[in-house]
């Protein structure tokens, strides 16, 4: 235990003020990480978004070419 007590801390480094709001380089690195991230997923949700919304117009052309074909299957057609 004596050697516990030989430690002492030098005080000679002070706080200062400005260098409280500069962000770290670890913390800029994590935000650059994050933010390409979020850029790659959203590329890939538009994309998702893009060819469901195709599909979707894609089943209502196809349902309505379907329609048009029942519908014309049933009238009759006036010949003079």
């Amino acid at each position: 235990m004596t050697l516990a007590q030989n430690i002492s801390i030098p005080n000679n480094k002070s706080v200062k003020p400005d260098s409280l709001w500069k962000i770290s380089p670890l913390g800029t690195s994590v935000l650059n990480r994050l933010w390409w991230h979020i850029n790659a997923y959203t590329t890939v949700l538009g994309i998702m978004l893009l060819s469901v919304a195709s599909l979707g117009f894609l089943y209502m052309h196809y349902s309505g070419q379907k329609l048009t074909q029942v519908f014309h299957k049933n009238t009759v057609l006036k010949q003079e």
